[in-house]
């Protein structure tokens, strides 16, 4: 069982969308017609060159570093301090889903061990529950479920590593997150743990760049479409065996992004808050934001700002 209940977006960011779609076809710019999970080669190439930076001049931004990023046509709209390696926090647990699904099947069964509940927070996971992992990975995306990202770590880890200690699954688990990040190209990214969590009071759980971290996304999308874009909705009602569970996202400003695509939020101390979304722009433009070391609430004002900037420069 799995109900998602959509948030209701205004309807002008469809017509702007539908809008900008045609302007684009006119101007003889090829829009794929693929659905928004199909993506051109990751050049990463800057667009500065071309003037496509007007658009974002002058805006006001609390984040430390962003990355604009137009997937169809492989090159970056805006970047301030994108190079940057900054602490992830719950953006880490993008990896933890690529890194489980790299594993095991996704119908692979979870049961929930007291062990797995010791992280910060509380999602509502239970000991003896059990969760397939496909739902528990949308769950622990859609909630930021630190219980969840532990669990996956240390279940998953230790069928892969065909052990049953857990700490020992759970080491295997952090080498492959950090093995695909070597292998996706991502050198500055770097996992300590599957949560994000800061580890005390200098160490983060998890490091990277923003444009690393536009990368990642790209590649959760077109590897996993169909666990990451649950990500969209604002509650999504999973069953684990025995009870039906209701995740809220921790993405309040859903309902502000036009045909949104997928999501994800992070938030520690060392890190600040960290936001990673991906829109459509007008049928099969998906445009992917990254916002790292802005604050709780500016990290979606300044995810919002950027979207609309690049609404303007492709309608240019």
């Amino acid at each position: 069982m799995d109900t998602k209940v959509r948030v209701a977006r205004a309807e002008y960011f469809f017509w702007l969308a539908t809008l900008l779609a045609a302007f684009l076809l006119l101007r003889g710019e090829s829009v794929e017609d693929t659905a928004p999970f199909s993506f051109k080669a990751e050049s990463f190439a800057s667009a500065e060159a071309s003037g496509a930076y007007s658009a974002f001049e002058n805006l006001a931004l609390e984040a430390k570093a962003v990355s604009v990023y137009d997937a169809t046509f492989g090159r970056t709209l805006y970047a301030r301090e994108q190079d940057t390696v900054l602490p992830l926090a719950s953006l880490t647990k993008i990896m933890t889903a690529i890194t489980a699904l790299s594993l095991v099947p996704e119908t692979t069964l979870i049961p929930i061990e007291s062990v797995f509940l010791s992280p910060e927070g509380d999602s509502g996971l239970k000991t003896g529950d059990k969760w397939v992992l496909r739902d528990l990975l949308q769950f622990t995306l859609i909630e930021s479920s630190n219980d969840g990202a532990f669990a996956i770590g240390s279940a998953i880890g230790s069928i892969a590593a065909g052990t049953d200690d857990y700490a020992k699954g759970r080491a295997f688990f952090l080498l492959g997150m950090n093995e695909i990040a070597k292998s996706l190209g991502l050198k500055h990214m770097h996992f300590n743990n599957e949560t994000g969590l800061d580890m005390d009071d200098s160490v983060s759980g998890g490091y990277g760049t923003a444009k690393e971290m536009a990368r990642l996304m790209m590649h959760a999308l077109k590897a996993h479409p169909n666990i990451f874009k649950e990500t969209r909705w604002s509650e999504f009602l999973v069953s684990s065996e025995g009870s039906d569970r209701t995740a809220r996202n921790t993405n309040k400003s859903i309902g502000q992004f036009p045909l949104l695509i997928a999501s994800k939020t992070g938030y520690t101390d060392l890190a600040g808050g960290n936001l990673v979304v991906a829109f459509d722009a007008g049928f099969g433009r998906p445009i992917l934001i990254v916002v790292l070391g802005s604050t709780l609430e500016g990290r979606f004002t300044d995810a919002e700002k950027l979207s609309w900037a690049a609404i303007r420069n492709l309608a240019r």
